[in-house]
């Protein structure tokens, strides 16, 4: 309420000119602000559209397949610049959809045991590859996006809105400084 008190245009006589100009930038910060909804929906849009379009095209060029796992799970922890990167892996055997059967070193969950199974995905000859695109993650990339766009917009706004009132109160600084000088002048007992 103090907030829309501040702001409101109405005929109060001790509200300044540049009291006035602020309640209009705020205003229009608002205005813009609600107008780059529609440019975050398009953008969250369009990157929904493309993960959409990942998550359909990469089902056809690989397959689940089950392996089995012929050693327990060990784990290997590597220091990067990014970060301590810990990783899982084992030994696995799972048949190719040529039929034949296939051995190598991969990923797989924590505490896997030898003899138990594991899902992974292969290609069309066998070979293995990275999971296909799951539609949470597509979810989520568009979310991200729209609110980017929002984030980026309002802190635009912002910094502009923060300039608007630095100047208006360096205006408002100096009509008081002139304001008191003026009144020193009248109410100084005059010498005689």
């Amino acid at each position: 309420m103090r907030c829309a008190r501040r702001y409101r245009f109405d005929r109060n006589p001790l509200r300044r000119r540049s009291d006035r100009v602020e309640a209009i930038a705020v205003l229009l910060t608002l205005v813009i602000l609600f107008a780059c909804l529609w440019p975050a929906l398009l953008v969250a849009g369009e990157v929904y559209r493309q993960g959409l379009a990942r998550e359909l095209a990469e089902p056809g060029v690989r397959q689940p397949v089950m392996a089995v796992l012929l050693e327990d799970a060990t784990s290997t922890t590597t220091v990067t610049a990014q970060g301590t990167v810990v990783q899982v892996k084992a030994k696995v055997r799972w048949q190719a959809p040529d039929g034949s059967e296939r051995v190598a070193v991969r990923p797989v969950p924590a505490d896997s045991r030898a003899g138990s199974m594991t899902r992974m995905w292969v290609d069309e000859a066998g070979d293995p590859v990275a999971a296909p695109r799951r539609h949470a993650q597509t979810v989520t990339d568009a979310a991200v996006a729209g609110f980017g766009v929002m984030v980026a917009a309002s802190a635009v706004l912002l910094v502009g809105l923060t300039v608007i009132r630095w100047l208006l109160d360096r205006r408002r600084y100096a009509d008081w400084d002139t304001a008191w000088e003026s009144a020193e002048q009248r109410w100084r007992p005059r010498k005689q």
